[in-house]
């Protein structure tokens, strides 16, 4: 079964660059040579065109420098942290599992499972703090009335 497989993959070597000239889709030209643009497409309307106001007083005074330095907002990563994270517990528990036979398949499905239960309990608190947040409020405004 070796040299059967062996035998397969020095064909499927050898026969590569054949493939590229047999199946080759690409013409030597280009396509578009002739092309022209047609004629340019927008005209500014100059009727209709207003100019700002602006008050030279207050436009003076809304500029004031800052002698302290400022911080930039840090970024939230969104779905590229995400992925970086569970691929790093994958490795993670994929290597503690690893030589368990199907013991580390079961253990790693129950560590997937309680890591989505997870996730959904906090999205299930968060809305519920909200939804309670908005009721108690609507709550004391009843009352008001």
């Amino acid at each position: 079964m070796k040299k059967v497989a062996a035998a397969f993959l020095a064909l499927t070597l050898i026969l590569s660059p054949i493939g590229t000239i047999v199946f080759n889709d690409h013409s030597p030209s280009a396509e578009a040579k002739g092309y022209k643009s047609g004629k340019r497409g927008f005209t500014p309307n100059q009727n209709n065109f207003n100019k700002p106001v602006v008050d030279k007083k207050k436009d003076n005074a809304s500029f004031t420098k800052k002698n302290g330095s400022q911080t930039a907002k840090p970024k939230s990563r969104g779905i590229m942290k995400g992925l970086m994270l569970g691929g790093l517990a994958g490795i993670l528990f994929g290597s503690l599992f690893a030589n368990m036979g199907i013991l580390g398949s079961i253990l790693g499905l129950l560590v997937n499972v309680f890591a989505i239960i997870a996730i959904i309990g906090v999205v299930r608190m968060v809305y519920m703090y909200f939804k309670k947040k908005k009721q108690d409020k609507d709550d004391m405004h009843r009352w008001q009335n």
